[in-house]
């Protein structure tokens, strides 16, 4: 399998992977996974006034999915918290130049983002 050079350089340094620290202020996580495709992905968001100021991920996955984890996380920092929703794995396909057929696994990125989105509408509702 051939890599482009920004798949090659995000899987040697990935940024913002890790986790945020236990009682971060407005924290929230989100979990995806497909084993058929040996793939798990998790995000934590920190947000506070509607906006999203730090991300970061935990993933297994091929280096395709590092790649593409790290560059998420990079496109939501600093994005209002409403914007979890607009994450497009296509795109992500596109700026990394991953196969198609490895859509699948960008696909759970973008679940598990979608999933910190519902969890922020969750402490909304709670908080109404």
């Amino acid at each position: 399998m051939e890599y482009t050079s920004e798949v090659v350089r995000r899987f040697d340094s990935p940024r913002r992977a890790g986790e945020l620290p236990a009682g971060t202020p407005g924290l929230v996580s989100g979990e995806a996974e497909d084993r058929t495709l040996h793939v798990w992905v998790r995000f934590q968001l920190q947000v506070t006034d509607g906006a999203i100021q730090a991300a970061r991920f935990a993933v297994f996955g091929c280096p395709h999915t590092v790649a593409a984890a790290s560059r998420a996380a990079e496109w939501l920092e600093g994005r209002p918290a409403d914007e979890c929703a607009r994450l497009d794995a296509r795109t992500l396909q596109a700026e990394l130049g991953v196969p198609t057929e490895k859509l699948g696994k960008l696909l759970r990125i973008e679940d598990a983002v979608a999933a910190c989105g519902r969890e922020l509408d969750k402490d909304v509702r709670k908080d109404d």
